[in-house]
Order: C-alpha cells, then sequence, then structure tokens
C-alpha cells in the first residue's frame, strides 16, 4: 500500500527506485571551495566561491546490478536534485550475506562542469 501524507502541500515520502536496485537510504551535500582576499588589517574585503560539486551517499538492496561495477565509473542517480555534468562513483562496497539481500553502498562525487 503507498502511504497516504496528511498535512503540508508537496511533502515527499520515500525515495525513488534506482536502476538496478531498492533505495533504502540516500543524502546529497553541494560543496563549493571559498577564497577569501584579506586588508592590511585581517577584514574580508573579497571573497571567491569555485569549484562546485555534489557529493552521494546512497545504499541500496540490489538485483545485483552493482555487483561488477568500478570505482571511478560513471553513474546517473535518480534521486539527485542537480543532474548537469558528470557523476562518478568514488567507492562500491558491496554486502553479503548468507541470511539477507545483497546490498550495496555507494559514494560518488558530481561536477555539474564536466560533461
Amino acid at each position: 500500500m503507498a502511504a497516504v501524507t496528511i498535512g503540508y502541500a508537496n511533502l515527499t515520502f520515500g525515495i525513488t527506485t534506482e536502476t538496478g536496485g531498492l533505495v533504502q537510504s540516500f543524502s546529497e551535500a553541494r560543496n563549493v571551495e571559498k577564497n577569501e582576499v584579506r586588508n592590511n588589517v585581517g577584514d574580508i574585503v573579497g571573497i571567491a566561491y569555485y569549484n562546485a560539486t555534489t557529493a552521494y551517499s546512497l545504499s541500496l538492496t540490489t538485483t545485483t546490478a552493482f555487483t561488477s561495477t568500478s570505482a571511478g565509473g560513471a553513474i546517473s542517480i535518480a534521486n539527485a536534485a542537480q543532474t548537469t555534468g558528470s557523476t562518478r562513483i568514488d567507492s562500491i562496497t558491496i554486502n553479503k550475506s548468507n541470511d539477507g539481500f545483497i546490498t550495496v553502498d555507494i559514494s560518488a562525487t558530481g561536477y555539474p562542469n564536466v560533461t
């Protein structure tokens, strides 16, 4: 049965299914580097923001779709809010047990200015 939400409009419950598995958790952190310019008394008088990236982390129960995927490979993430540029896998951990499903933990970085 699908979840029924009550309250504010446009609330989102649950996670979008990714290709190759059911997502158990997902996080997205947007990052940027900065460089500050200081005057002769140490006050910040200028700032530059550059090198935007997005860090992704997801854990999913898989149908073995990711078991042959390796670090450095490209990935498309359905749950990502920003989809421009290129997203690359930083690390992938495949978890197996004799009393559970195969799960995969993926850490990836999105580079919005890399095509």
